[in-house]
């Protein structure tokens, strides 16, 4: 592959390894710089609000502050589409390819670092409030001592279901196509439909 491609797939591990700083499942900003054009493009991978989330909303009902926690302070994941966006248009190889390093610390797991131990023991609290995080976060209902095996299984299989969704729709219409299908996967499938009955 490239550089882009290497920045992606660095940029997914980071999403996993690192998921007290970034997520999947919040936003990315790209700069490419092409030797050949000299020129620098940009990925604009930060998500949109909802459509009800007008100021005069927050305003009205909280005062005008946004950060409450929970969905009124939610965007549209934009890291999903940057990342993809980012492989489509300079990248060379596929979402699949990609993601597999990302796929398989987030099924297998990987040693939990003393920065993510402190910064998960910082939010304890923060955490308990929300079961789905607590029971990833506070395996066991603790905080994950440095060294032990920290596991992502909802993520890994979302990460791979848009692979596997490019990869089928890749093989019957082209690159264009699978990248196509695991954004699809991702903002207007299973995914989505999850997020949106959560919230």
């Amino acid at each position: 592959g490239n550089a882009v491609d290497a920045g992606v797939a660095a940029g997914l591990v980071s999403n996993v390894v690192e998921p007290h700083m970034t997520g999947f499942h919040g936003i990315t900003t790209i700069m490419v710089y092409s030797k050949d054009a000299d020129a620098v493009s940009t990925v604009a991978g930060v998500g949109w609000w909802g459509e009800k989330s007008t100021p005069e909303w927050y305003e009205k009902n909280t005062g005008g502050k946004i950060a409450l926690g929970g969905i009124h302070e939610a965007i549209v994941p934009g890291a999903p589409d940057g990342w993809l966006t980012a492989l489509e248009r300079f990248g060379t190889m596929s979402f699949a390819d990609v993601a597999a390093s990302a796929i398989r610390f987030a099924r297998e797991g990987f040693p939990v670092h003393p920065h993510m131990a402190m910064r998960i023991a910082e939010a304890v609290d923060k955490t308990r409030r929300w079961p789905g995080c607590e029971a990833i976060f506070l395996p066991g209902g603790k905080v994950p001592a440095v060294g032990d095996v920290f596991v992502q299984a909802d993520l890994a299989r979302t990460l791979q279901s848009l692979a596997d969704e490019e990869k089928a729709a890749a093989a019957k219409g082209g690159r264009e196509a699978g990248f196509k299908a695991a954004r699809d996967a991702f903002y207007r499938g299973d995914v989505a439909a999850t997020m949106a009955r959560f919230h």
